[in-house]
């Protein structure tokens, strides 16, 4: 799986655009049925394009990967990493509330606007406005689907290491205790990991 700007050159990646034209013409259905049976790079791509649709779908799918824990490679920019299909939906919600804000800033500078186009620094313009970010969710709605996400995992004991240390890295940076915290009890005496424990000690500490 590529993003859109690869290598030391920053050119497009061709899967990239694929995807991107995919997005345009397929069907919610036909979208579900990929995600369902296509190749590993294939799930990853369109569970992305089911996601930014805000499908209904995405719980299921995010089930269904969680048991299979089919991994995949991540080429961002020249960088690369192994990453799980389970585990690149979870960071997809989990940053969502970044874009949220950002359209949300880009609609009160839009709302905002008092002068010409003609009065205003073109660089500015051009920045601002290749800045737009596009979505259909709300903060309330990212929200909801994160805590149904961590319930799936925390609720299956045989839930991988790589997603829990994920969930545990995601609040700790966020310094929020959510109200489930002992459940991840489990999984810090399974895995002994330093992500596990550093979130658990953050939550106990939260406690005193």
């Amino acid at each position: 799986m590529e993003s859109k700007n690869i290598d030391f050159d920053g050119h497009e990646s061709v899967f990239y655009n694929i995807h991107t034209e995919i997005s345009t013409i397929a069907t919610e259905q036909e979208l579900e049925y990929i995600a369902f049976n296509g190749g590993t790079v294939a799930k990853s791509y369109i569970s992305n394009i089911l996601f930014s649709r805000k499908s209904k779908s995405i719980e299921k799918i995010f089930r269904k990967y969680l048991e299979t824990n089919d991994s995949l490679l991540v080429k961002s920019g020249c960088v690369r990493h192994t990453s799980f299909l389970a585990d690149e939906i979870y960071k997809n919600v989990a940053s969502e509330k970044y874009n949220i804000n950002k359209a949300n800033y880009y609609k009160k500078w839009k709302d905002s606007l008092i002068h010409s186009k003609k009065e205003l620094n073109n660089i500015d313009l051009m920045f601002m406005e290749s800045a737009e970010v596009k979505t259909l969710w709300k903060h309330e709605e990212i929200d909801s689907l994160r805590c149904k996400l961590d319930e799936i995992v925390l609720d299956d004991k045989e839930s991988p290491k790589s997603i829990v240390e994920l969930i545990c890295s995601y609040y700790l940076y966020e310094k929020i205790k959510v109200p489930y915290y002992e459940k991840i009890i489990y999984f810090e005496k399974k895995y002994n990991s330093e992500y596990i424990k550093d979130y658990m000690i953050f939550c106990r500490n939260k406690l005193n």
